[in-house]
């Protein structure tokens, strides 16, 4: 039976086929990293590297309401008890939407010194996704949340143009990570009370 195995063994070592490479393999495809501008940036204008490439986002994602009904305002006020304190900063390019969120800062609080203390309720959240398929299951939509101060800080809100920075490790509903550096936004944004008593 031994004889029989080592037989066995033998034949299949022999039988096996070598793979043999001849010649140089092919290099892979490489991109290089994106230069960031060097101009400041522009009001109106979301900016940033999505892992090795500047984007720049600067369209309005409203196409058939009213420009920045939705997109760069601040929605607040009080309603059934609660409280209503909402920063949206959006905008678009021709293939992608960048949304940031700042959640329960009331505007005329910012901006804050860092570190910011971490508090319930007020947090931040980046979204990146194709412009048609906002989705959070699908396999292009990536963001993050995270406590505000830490990924998404507002630098200054003179005249209600919010100029501020980003950055952080957007993750998609498969797994996938996105890095996002050096972001930058300078938006004017609407003030919206949303007030039950109106």
């Amino acid at each position: 039976m031994k004889v029989i195995r080592i037989i066995i063994l033998l034949f299949i070592i022999v039988a096996c086929d070598k793979i043999v490479i001849t010649g140089p393999r092919p290099s892979l495809p490489v991109h290089h990293r994106n230069d960031k501008p060097r101009t400041p940036i522009s009001t109106g204008t979301i900016r940033g590297y999505f892992g090795d490439y500047y984007l720049t986002f600067s369209q309005h994602i409203e196409k058939i309401q009213p420009i920045d009904s939705f997109s760069n305002c601040y929605f607040y006020g009080t309603c059934n008890g609660g409280t209503s304190n909402q920063i949206n900063l959006i905008r678009c390019d021709s293939v992608f939407v960048l949304a940031i969120y700042i959640m329960g800062y009331p505007l005329d609080s910012l901006p804050e010194t860092l570190p910011v203390p971490s508090e319930y309720g007020k947090y931040s959240e980046i979204q990146f996704y194709p412009f048609n398929s906002w989705n959070w299951n699908d396999a292009g939509h990536y963001s993050m949340s995270d406590f505000y101060g830490s990924s998404v800080f507002i630098t200054d809100k003179k005249d209600d143009i919010l100029t501020g920075t980003f950055k952080g490790t957007l993750r998609s509903a498969t797994g996938d990570i996105l890095p996002v550096t050096e972001g930058e936004f300078k938006l004017k944004i609407f003030r919206k009370d949303m007030s039950c008593d109106k």
